[in-house]
């Protein structure tokens, strides 16, 4: 997610703008007055869950809730957890009833589950995405309508003929596409040739996408091209790709964290801070432990949906780890939003082809094919990738074929692609339950 998104989602100029300034002013408010600011959304949200949200009008009457009941946000732990799978089991249910006054849009998450989850997306809750990253790309002087260059393959993957193009220019959002399925030393000289055309201020990608990018230009040769500042999201920023990526450039990285669901959303700020967005979302720790050097809390992250009315999620598990650091810890910028530590838990392996590019974009296919409830990809050699599919009643031989032409589309003919039938207890599981989609074992 980011800054360029597709224009007929997000065309409500005025909810973008009356949002925009609301959260010009957020971040400059004491920790109290975001407190009442959070407290006023969320009763809006429980109101319009318990009214018009199927499932939570039956959870609050079985354990005796009511919206009048909540008197702070520290009441909501009366709320039990919701997971992932409890959404996709009846995901009907979670629908308001009069979501169509709000203009909804259906959405696939792809991320490091595995499994894509639909949901839907309303103005307010489409504005609030847009005005989010406005807000976190201003930080380091964006200005809305400049030229941006973004590592991606969604876009050249979902188009025929597209997945070898190296680049593509979008003029109405004023974007230079790169193809992340295409980075290599031999291959980044057309996307080089295009920056130099382009003239992009600013860069975002995956941060593996973005390390291996510069990486790439680094070993051609190619050592001038310079951002005023790089945006990261979708995985860790490692210390090790976050000094690759600002020595290589010359500028900071602003690394960022957030979900499809939009429950929680993260951003780092020029003086390094990672804040907590508290005017976005809710975001409480559960099973909280105090982390190793005894300054901060780590724990799962729960959130609350504060503006979506469509599809609303009360205290939902989203999955991932992260480390407070202690409540009297200020930021140097001024912002008084909590400061996070350390996010656990979001890494994505790189596949290497023998043709020598780095692909990082494994991660979009379970989004993007049908008939797959979870899929993983095992690399133990260069040449060969086992792609292991637990499929859905919608998987048959014509989606089996579309997944191989997808797969030699981004990794190339020279790579050799298995598929595997898996059962749910054959998934590859970490010791923390999670379960990535890319395991790879090459060295790089």
């Amino acid at each position: 997610m980011a800054i360029d998104f597709r224009l007929r989602d997000f065309f409500h100029p005025g909810q973008i703008l009356k949002t925009r300034y609301l959260f010009g002013k957020n971040q400059w408010l004491s920790r109290d007055e975001l407190q009442r600011y959070q407290w006023e959304r969320l009763k809006s949200v429980l109101r319009q869950s318990y009214e018009q949200v199927p499932y939570y009008r039956k959870l609050f009457e079985k354990h005796g809730l009511h919206p009048s009941d909540f008197s702070g946000v520290k009441d909501l732990k009366q709320i039990p957890l919701l997971s992932k799978e409890e959404v996709m089991n009846e995901p009907s249910s979670f629908l308001a009833e009069n979501r169509h006054a709000f203009y909804p849009v259906p959405y696939s998450t792809t991320g490091t589950s595995g499994e894509p989850l639909r949901v839907y997306h309303d103005k307010w809750s489409n504005s609030l995405e847009f005005v989010n990253y406005w807000r976190h790309w201003s930080c380091a002087g964006y200005r809305l309508g400049e030229c941006f260059a973004e590592l991606g393959s969604e876009y050249f993957m979902v188009r025929e003929g597209y997945h070898e193009k190296p680049f593509a220019w979008t003029p109405v959002q004023r974007s230079l596409l790169l193809n992340s399925t295409r980075l290599s030393p031999a291959l980044v000289g057309d996307m080089n040739r295009a920056i130099r055309r382009y003239k992009p201020k600013f860069l975002k990608g995956m941060a593996s996408a973005l390390y291996f990018f510069a990486l790439s230009l680094k070993e051609c040769g190619i050592t001038d091209i310079n951002f005023k500042a790089v945006f990261s999201t979708g995985e860790m920023m490692t210390p090790q790709y976050r000094s690759a990526v600002e020595d290589y450039f010359r500028c900071p990285v602003l690394d960022s964290y957030g979900h499809m669901e939009r429950t929680v959303a993260i951003s780092q700020c020029m003086d390094g801070g990672y804040h907590i967005n508290t005017d976005y979302g809710l975001l409480e720790l559960e099973d909280a432990q105090e982390g190793a050097d005894g300054t901060g809390l780590i724990g799962k992250v729960i959130g609350t949906s504060l503006y979506n009315r469509s599809m609303p999620f009360l205290r939902y598990d989203v999955g991932d780890t992260i480390e407070l650091s202690s409540g009297e810890e200020a930021c140097p910028c001024g912002r008084s939003f909590p400061l996070v530590k350390a996010i656990h838990g979001r890494n994505a392996d790189v596949i290497l082809t023998p043709d020598g590019r780095f692909v990082t974009s494994l991660l979009i296919v379970p989004g993007i094919m049908k008939g797959i409830r979870f899929i993983q990809f095992i690399q133990e050699e260069v040449k060969e990738i086992v792609g292991r599919v637990l499929p859905s009643a919608k998987w048959n031989d014509d989606e089996r074929g579309k997944l191989m032409v997808f797969l030699k589309n981004m990794l190339g003919p020279a790579i050799r692609i298995r598929i595997e039938m898996i059962t749910e207890n054959e998934i590859i599981t970490e010791s923390s339950g999670k379960r990535r989609v890319v395991i790879s074992k090459v060295k790089i």
